[in-house]
C-alpha cells in the first residue's frame, strides 16, 4: 500500500511538473512570440519589410527565434523591425525579446534585461572598391574615411581602438552602411566579423577586401525590457537550444564564412 502511494505521488509530482513545464510562457500576445529585429544582416536576419511589419524573414537569428518560441510553447513567431539603438533603449518596448547581434556590454544592461550569450564575435573592417593600398595594421586604418553602425561596438572600436584622424562616419541602419561603402563614402567600414564575412562572400564584386578582424571578444545576448518576466525562461530555453547543439547547426548553416582563417589586425 505504502509503495502504491508513494508511487502515486511521485506521478503526480512529475505531472504538475511537466504541466508547468508545457504551459506557453506569458507573452504581450498570448500564444506568439513577438521579436524585435533591424534587417538586413546577411546571413543573420533578411527580408522583406513594410514599415514595422516584417512580410519575410530568413536567417540564423530568424531560425533561433523560432525555435525558442517552439521551446517556450508558443505556436507563432512574429518579428518586428526597428532601429538598431531602440532595441536595448530603455521604455516601452511592442517585442517580448529583440535578436539583432546585439553585443551585451555593461551600459546596454543598465536599459535592458540580457540572457546568457548565444554567439561570440570579433570587430572586422571590409575596404572599398575603390581603396588602392589595403592597410595590414590598425595603425594603417587610421587615415582612413571609416563608417560604422550608430550606438554599435564597431562605432566604439572605430572611434577608440582605430582611433582615425578623420571623424568616423555614423549611420542609422546597416543597408546604408554599405551602401556608403559600395558608392566609396566610405573607404573601410567597420563592423560585426561575421555578417561582413557573410556579404563579403556572398556578392565579392561589390566591395573590396576584407582587410582583417580586430579583436574583441563580444558576445551576443537576447535582449528583453528591463524587468521582464520572460527572461529566466527565456534563457533557460536559450541554454537548452546551446546544449543541445541546435545553435551550432543554425551557426554552421547561415555562417558561410570561416573567421579564423582570415588576418587579425594589431
Amino acid at each position: 500500500m505504502r509503495s502504491v502511494l508513494v508511487a502515486a505521488l511521485l506521478a503526480l509530482v512529475l505531472g504538475v511538473a511537466g504541466a508547468i513545464a508545457a504551459t506557453p510562457a506569458p507573452t504581450t500576445t498570448p500564444g506568439q512570440l513577438t521579436v524585435g529585429v533591424d534587417l538586413p544582416s546577411e546571413g543573420f536576419q533578411v527580408g522583406v519589410v513594410r514599415g514595422s511589419q516584417v512580410l519575410y524573414a530568413r536567417g540564423f537569428e530568424i531560425d533561433l527565434a523560432r525555435a525558442l518560441a517552439a521551446r517556450l510553447g508558443l505556436a507563432r513567431t512574429v518579428f518586428v523591425q526597428s532601429r538598431f539603438d531602440r532595441l536595448f533603449s530603455p521604455g516601452e518596448k511592442p517585442w517580448d525579446v529583440a535578436i539583432a547581434e546585439i553585443t551585451v556590454t555593461d551600459a546596454r544592461r543598465r536599459t535592458a534585461d540580457f540572457t546568457r550569450p548565444y554567439m561570440s564575435v570579433d570587430q572586422g573592417v571590409l575596404a572599398a572598391q575603390t581603396l588602392r593600398v589595403v592597410p595590414k595594421t590598425i595603425a594603417g586604418l587610421r587615415a582612413l574615411r571609416l563608417c560604422a553602425l550608430r550606438k554599435s561596438t564597431g562605432a566604439e572600436v572605430a572611434r577608440d581602438v582605430i582611433a582615425p584622424t578623420k571623424p568616423v562616419l555614423l549611420v542609422g541602419n546597416v543597408s546604408t552602411l554599405m551602401l556608403d561603402l559600395q558608392t566609396g563614402r566610405c573607404e573601410a567600414v567597420v563592423y560585426d566579423a561575421p555578417a561582413l564575412g557573410v556579404l563579403k562572400s556572398r556578392v565579392p564584386l561589390r566591395y573590396g577586401p576584407f582587410v582583417g578582424v580586430i579583436t574583441t571578444g563580444e558576445r551576443y545576448g537576447i535582449a528583453l525590457p528591463r524587468g521582464s518576466a520572460l527572461l529566466q525562461r527565456v534563457d533557460r530555453e536559450l541554454g537548452r537550444l546551446i546544449a543541445d547543439g541546435t545553435i551550432a547547426r543554425l551557426q554552421q548553416k547561415w555562417i558561410t564564412i570561416h573567421l579564423e582563417q582570415l588576418p587579425v589586425l594589431r
